[in-house]
């Protein structure tokens, strides 16, 4: 729209020029260990990865309809979940829910092995410093970053050995 004759514009009221005040790009963090950028994460044997906000796994869990109504396996979930989305290097998915239910033993076919294992996971989740930590410790890497079918695949491969 065109400016009415009758309105006076002051300098205030002009476009600027320049920022003011200016970007913010030289901002760092005080606090120790909160990483703002890639260069400020360690790299090296015993660093890991950094992994995600549990407060999205958490959310994407109670969002699924887990089997059961054990209270305890919402952690267990998670604790999966968690890290296998920290070894990919992502935020979780509801592809990691669906391979932690795998790796819990809750598919049609799941051996004795799998569901003891999910129990003896489900009796840990008390005594653990983190819920669902014993569940992500006793899973290798490369089973937890596969896809679910790969996980079904490999366990039909060890009840057949």
């Amino acid at each position: 729209m065109a400016q009415q004759p009758n309105v006076e514009i002051g300098e205030a009221d002009r476009p600027r020029s320049k920022l003011e005040p200016g970007s913010a790009v030289s901002w760092r963090s005080s606090k120790p260990g909160l990483s703002t950028g890639p260069e400020d994460i360690p790299v090296g044997p015993g660093f890991g990865h950094a992994g995600p906000d549990p407060g999205w796994a958490y959310q994407l869990v109670r969002q699924a309809d887990l089997p059961g109504d054990d209270p305890r396996l919402e952690s267990v979930v998670v604790g999966l979940v968690l890290a296998r989305a920290s070894a990919v290097g992502r935020a979780p998915v509801p592809e990691d829910i669906e391979a932690a239910l795998v790796l819990c033993g809750f598919d049609d076919d799941a051996s004795s092995d799998w569901v003891e294992r999910r129990q003896r996971w489900l009796d840990a989740v008390p005594h653990d410093q983190r819920p669902g930590a014993t569940a992500a410790g006793e899973v290798d890497r490369e089973l937890i970053t596969a896809k679910p079918e790969q996980i079904r695949f490999a366990h039909r491969l060890s009840e057949k050995a």
